[in-house]
């Protein structure tokens, strides 16, 4: 068991620079559409949407063929197509052939690849981890994450500013090959056995596609974890729409400083993730869960409660940060251990895709809702609402999977 532990260590490394990929790109399209292509706000819009709406199609779409297919595969495969797409986009803009509609096919295209990365790798370590070792595996995943993110925001500007366009894109497509190279001599997670059938394929992968439905439908606990996705999302969309509004606008700080505050976060995403494996053993996993969505309402709280651009303000929005990203954290890594361990293993990426598609959906649901909210009464009392959110989803989670407990080595 230990070499296959030692093995996730590929896949950390790879999901490590596959997300500095993954944040270049979210970074490095929409300043192709702004700096480049004079996009308008309508037109930026479409690419959010085109992004987050591949996203929750792709999950739910492609569960059933990732399920059947060997996981390193498809994960490898992943990451050379979004190379491709990537190293596209910097040739049309060397060309200077690049328009609208093309970066929207390849947002799309990008957060697509990256759900079925995603997804592949998730049932990769269901599939070849002992379920005793997944907490400790996820945290880890999440440290990796977390400074990746953190890189790619910190280098991306100047990334993009110091190399320009074509080769700031080149470095993007470079990291998903560089991701792809961690995966040689990775075992492979085998494609779940599948009885031979009669029919078109698209009955087969209806019928499998409804097999995963069913399974997160029927269990009270998957039930469950959908609702909380779906109000987790809704919760981080609605803020998300008032955040940079209400912290510029009505508070007043300037954007040097709202970056040191956000940097905060990265600390509570360290924090988050070395007391998951505590708290798990301690609480349990349904509990350490509902614990980390507590703290993300409670962090969620202290923003509306800040006012001008003082002191207090300040050490609001940096508590803001620090508790909601360890919240935040925590409750990721216990929430994506259960999914890998209640679900059996022909159907990880199923019941994980439409999982996926609910928050992505909800995410879409949120940014509207958010958006109509703020504008007819404020952005903090929308910010309100997302802590609100959180706190019953807190809530549900105490309720409902108090008696879960973690596998523990």
């Amino acid at each position: 068991m230990g070499n296959r532990f030692q093995d996730f260590h590929r896949v950390l490394a790879a999901e490590s620079v596959s997300n500095f990929g993954a944040m270049l790109s979210r970074l490095a399209i929409p300043w192709l559409a702004t700096l480049t292509l004079a996009a308008t706000p309508l037109q930026m819009g479409w690419l959010l949407v085109a992004d987050v709406l591949a996203g929750a199609v792709g999950g739910l779409l492609l569960g059933a063929w990732i399920d059947a297919r060997g996981k390193r595969r498809v994960m490898l495969v992943t990451d050379v197509l979004r190379a491709a797409v990537l190293a596209g986009l910097g040739a049309l803009a060397w060309l200077q052939q690049l328009n609208l509609p093309l970066l929207v096919a390849a947002a799309a295209a990008n957060g697509l690849l990256t759900v079925a990365f995603e997804m592949a790798r998730s049932a990769w370590m269901a599939q070849r981890i002992a379920d005793a070792n997944l907490t400790r595996a996820n945290a880890q995943l999440a440290v990796g994450t977390s400074l990746s993110e953190t890189l790619a925001f910190a280098l991306g500007g100047w990334l993009y500013q110091g190399l320009g366009a074509v080769l700031a894109l080149l470095v993007d497509a470079l990291s998903y090959l560089a991701s792809a190279l961690c995966l040689r001599g990775l075992p492979e997670a085998p494609a779940a056995a599948q009885a031979a059938r009669e029919g078109p394929v698209w009955r087969q992968w209806r019928d499998d596609t409804a097999a995963g439905l069913a399974l997160l439908w029927s269990d009270s606990r998957l039930r469950l974890l959908a609702v909380i996705e779906v109000l987790g999302a809704l919760a981080m969309s609605l803020g998300g729409t008032s955040y940079m509004i209400f912290v510029t606008r009505e508070l007043g700080f300037s954007t040097g400083e709202q970056g040191l505050i956000f940097a905060t976060g990265g600390l509570g995403a360290l924090l988050g993730a070395s007391l998951a494996v505590r708290l798990g053993r301690r609480l349990g996993g349904g509990m350490a869960m509902a614990a980390g969505l507590a703290l993300c309402a409670l962090g969620a709280a202290c923003t509306p409660l800040a006012v001008g651009a003082g002191l207090m303000a300040a050490a609001l929005l940096v508590t803001q940060q620090v508790v909601g990203d360890a919240g935040q954290t925590v409750h990721q890594i216990h929430e994506r251990t259960l999914r890998q361990t209640l679900v059996p293993e022909g159907l990880l990426a199923r019941v994980d895709g439409g999982l996926r598609s609910l928050g992505q959906g909800a995410t879409l649901a949120g940014a509207l809702g958010g958006g109509m909210l703020a504008s007819a009464w404020g952005t903090r009392l929308a910010l309100w609402g997302m802590v609100a959110l959180m706190g019953l989803a807190a809530v549900l989670a105490w309720r409902g999977l108090a008696a879960v407990r973690s596998p523990q080595p």
